[in-house]
């Protein structure tokens, strides 16, 4: 046997301390923030684009987000599924670099790309060391403004696209259900592309969704542990065009009250998801409201299996399933700018599945009649909720560019935080009391043996 061995050279001068008498600028020791950032600066470019940086002191990774309100409502009927491709396309090639050395150069470096997308936007992402980042952002502007989506690489992306379409879990397809059985218009489009449209996709289709949509004026730009002038002149390095464009007019989607469903055969695990209208994002109060109720009802993930280890689930919901290991319900809260939804998805056997739904639909009738000790519950699971999403540079750079592009200023969870204390009981009673009344609106979606699911007034 062959016993291979690592040498590992030492840095000479690595364990030697140094003492110095002087005083200077680097040898300050910071204060570490409560929670996030401690300082975030904002500007507006000329062209629209607009700007904010956290300034986090002793940051060893950065993060930076290009995001774009270019989402899958933005489709019309000649670019739908291009919004998925977009993002199956984020590791194609662009005008300076070619896949091949993004992936090369990336992988050395210790820095990582991703793209996600949603109905409202598309974000880019890079994160990576501090002291990468100058060599690095060059690759996020060539895959976020300088894409080239060429043919060859759009017919290889098309199997990703098919596979991504096998590989949706069934709690990501009823979330996606619900929200097309719940609004009329735009919002409508499902984020994923119909199987039917992936191989008439084309480099036309791609760049008249891109050039219409992908416009300095959707365009805002987030980052973490990053100067604010590097973040500064990327941006301007985004679109060097200084005049203002006008924002192409988006149609507006209401509420309706649909059904959606996806057979997966009789005897399946079945997922039910009810849903009511809610609010949109520009009302920060109002949102704040929404989701101190959806925490107060019970917000734990719904495992994808039959078992899971965690069996304690968030109450009032999460106790309705009682002995029933099987059956699992939690509730959720989806906003977009104009417009919103609240409701209730559930998984459960096929046997219970009749069952289940009227207990959800019940629950989210009488909505309203939760006390004041849940809510309080509610604001601690809230705040818990931010503070941890405050320990992941990608999730504050995308949570700072998604303010910014809201018309929102909360910078920190600990100042969010502040705003959740500040909102009085009452009013969130009252804001579920209003949620009670809509459920005559109340839309549904089925995912698993929809035979065993009653629907319409089978449900009150």
């Amino acid at each position: 046997m062959l016993l291979s061995k690592i040498y590992v050279p030492v840095q000479k001068g690595l364990f030697t301390r140094c003492f110095s008498l002087s005083r200077g600028n680097q040898n300050h020791s910071w204060p570490i923030p409560d929670y996030g950032p401690m300082e975030v600066m904002r500007s507006d470019l000329m062209n629209g684009c607009k700007v904010a940086s956290a300034k986090s002191l002793g940051a060893q990774i950065a993060a930076c987000t290009i995001m774009y309100q270019a989402g899958s409502r933005y489709e019309s009927d000649a670019t739908i599924g291009a919004s998925h491709f977009v993002r199956a396309m984020s590791s194609a090639s662009g005008c300076g670099h070619s896949s091949y050395i993004k992936h090369r150069r990336l992988q050395q470096s210790g820095g990582f790309l991703t793209c996600t997308a949603d109905r409202q936007s598309v974000a880019f992402t890079l994160r990576c060391p501090v002291t990468t980042f100058p060599d690095l952002k060059s690759y996020l502007l060539d895959t976020a403004a300088r894409c080239c989506y060429h043919q060859w690489e759009l017919d290889d992306c098309k199997s990703l696209v098919e596979d991504d379409l096998t590989r949706i879990t069934p709690e990501q397809m009823v979330m996606d259900l619900i929200q097309k059985a719940s609004f009329n218009g735009p919002l409508a489009n499902s984020v994923f592309c119909p199987k039917e449209r992936i191989d008439g996709m084309s480099k036309e289709s791609m760049l008249t969704f891109v050039n219409s949509n992908f416009k300095p004026v959707r365009c805002t730009v987030g980052s973490t542990g990053v100067r604010f002038e590097d973040a500064l002149k990327m941006a301007e390095m985004i679109d060097l065009n200084r005049v203002r464009q006008a924002d192409p007019c988006t149609a507006r989607s209401n509420p309706k009250s649909g059904y959606e469903y996806h057979d997966l055969g009789p005897g399946r695990d079945t997922w039910i998801a009810l849903a009511i209208p809610g609010c949109g994002s520009c009302d920060l109060a109002c949102l704040l409201k929404h989701a101190i109720i959806a925490e107060a009802c019970g917000t734990g993930a719904v495992a994808t299996g039959q078992h899971r280890e965690d069996r304690a689930p968030h109450g009032p919901l999460g106790t309705m399933a009682g002995g029933d290991v099987y059956t699992e319900y939690r509730a959720f809260n989806v906003s977009y700018f104009d417009i919103g939804i609240f409701g209730i998805v559930a998984k459960t056997r096929a046997c219970t599945a009749k069952q289940v739904a009227r207990n959800a639909a019940e629950f989210l009738s009488n909505v309203g009649d939760l006390n004041f000790q849940q809510i309080a519950t509610g604001k601690k699971r809230l705040k818990l909720s931010l503070a941890i999403n405050d320990g992941d540079s990608v999730k504050v750079s995308e949570g700072l560019a998604l303010q910014i592009a809201n018309g929102l200023q909360f910078d920190s969870a600990k100042n969010s935080m502040a705003l959740v204390d500040l909102i009085p009981p009452d009013e969130v009673v009252a804001t579920a009391r209003t949620l009670s009344s809509k459920s005559s609106a109340m839309s549904m979606a089925v995912v698993g043996d929809i035979g065993a699911v009653p629907m319409g007034t089978e449900l009150l």
